[in-house]
């Protein structure tokens, strides 16, 4: 069945949209004005699009001032680095006995795709393509609720587009990362449960990487 989007839904994913592709900066106060004229709708979604991702960690609300992107400094980035790992970990500890090998085909394939991606400097595919790669397993805890809280807790500070300024070195940081993706692959067709959760928690979300995911 087809999922419509409400009104406020379209604002969120257009507001969201914009911050992750860096259109909308760190301390940069919202316009809703410019949102409702550009969407051609009343102020009524936009403030429900606005209080959710006050709500959910993308916005601060200030009093008298309006909504502001949040800045998410790396201390706070760890700290959702560390819960995120535990989380992810305790996922596919739950999603081990249910992952297929087309499953496992699939993540392989995907982990080619970023490299390609990575090689080319495509930073946005690579996002999309990772995104997708954890996805395969996380769908498989059957636990909608860790799925709903780790959701939540991605969207404080995970960005969707990684920054250009340094490429060489970006790309040398995410080639590192994707031979991990490789790894958690054959994990889940050659180890256990329990060797797949320790690398995703103490490996895959080292808090090291944190400080490449803040706002």
């Amino acid at each position: 069945m087809q999922q419509f989007l409400s009104l406020k839904d379209h604002v969120y994913n257009y507001i969201s949209d914009k911050i992750n592709e860096g259109v909308l900066k760190p301390d940069e106060k919202i316009n809703e004005k410019v949102i409702m004229e550009d969407l051609n709708i009343s102020r009524t979604p936009v403030r429900e699009a606005l209080i959710q991702l006050a709500t959910e960690g993308y916005l601060e609300s200030i009093p008298r001032k309006g909504f502001i992107v949040k800045q998410v400094d790396t201390e706070k980035s760890k700290e959702l680095y560390a819960l995120l790992g535990v989380l992810d970990a305790f996922a596919a500890e739950l999603a081990f006995e249910f992952i297929t090998p087309e499953d496992i085909k699939r993540m392989e394939a995907l982990a080619t795709q970023m490299t390609a991606a990575i090689e080319t400097y495509d930073f946005k595919a690579y996002y999309k393509l990772q995104t997708d790669f954890h996805v395969v397993y996380i769908k498989k805890c059957h636990n909608e609720e860790l799925i709903h809280t780790m959701k939540l807790l991605k969207r404080k500070f995970i960005r969707q587009t990684y920054s250009e300024s340094n490429k060489e070195h970006m790309k040398t940081v995410l080639l590192k990362t994707n031979s991990e993706h490789t790894i958690i692959a054959n994990l889940f067709k050659t180890g256990t449960n329990k060797d797949v959760s320790d690398f995703l928690k103490n490996e895959h979300w080292n808090i090291d990487y944190a400080k490449y995911d803040v706002l």
